[in-house]
């Protein structure tokens, strides 16, 4: 009876195991959560996965080349990139507009200078450093709007891409 038993409780385990819900392992057996970006060839097809639009600069300085990603009913993102986007010595800036009031600029770096500021039609928190602006983030409308550069933005530049952004929306 014992060994009867002890096969129907390895079996049960067994089960167990067999049915859970398979997930990516990075090597080292950590467990890897799916991207929830999607790559989108136009701020069109952006807009309709997110489930509303967004106003980006057409250039920004210094970062040529742009990719376009969202996430369903959720957020957009425009990066602006000069060469490769993953390469170490690539400047990147990132324009993001997500639904409702949370800070979604995924930048937590504490900075030694930060304001606020009335840019165009916006309230704008401003971090940076050294005279340039790493985070400037705001709501209106509902929406959330981060633009986070990695190696900073010059006050004018950026400025100059919040008043192309609201122009449309304003």
């Amino acid at each position: 009876m014992k060994k009867v038993f002890a096969i129907l409780i390895a079996l049960a385990l067994f089960a167990l195991t067999a049915c859970g819900q398979k997930t990516p392992e990075q090597p080292g057996g950590n467990v890897q959560i799916p991207n929830p970006w999607v790559d989108c060839a136009t701020l069109e097809e952006a807009a309709k996965l997110a489930g509303f639009d967004i106003a980006v600069p057409g250039t920004i300085e210094g970062c040529p080349n742009k990719m376009i990603q969202a996430v369903e009913k959720s957020t957009i993102q425009v990066m602006y990139f000069d060469g490769d986007p993953d390469a170490e010595d690539s400047s990147k800036v990132t324009v993001r507009k997500g639904a409702g009031e949370e800070d979604i600029s995924g930048d937590y770096n504490e900075y030694p200078e930060k304001e606020t500021a009335r840019i165009y039609l916006a309230d704008v928190t401003l971090k940076g450093e050294n005279g340039l602006i790493h985070c400037a983030t705001w709501t209106m409308d509902g929406y959330s709007y981060a633009i986070c550069a990695d190696k900073g933005l010059t006050r004018t530049a950026l400025e100059a891409a919040i008043e192309e952004m609201l122009t449309v929306v304003g």
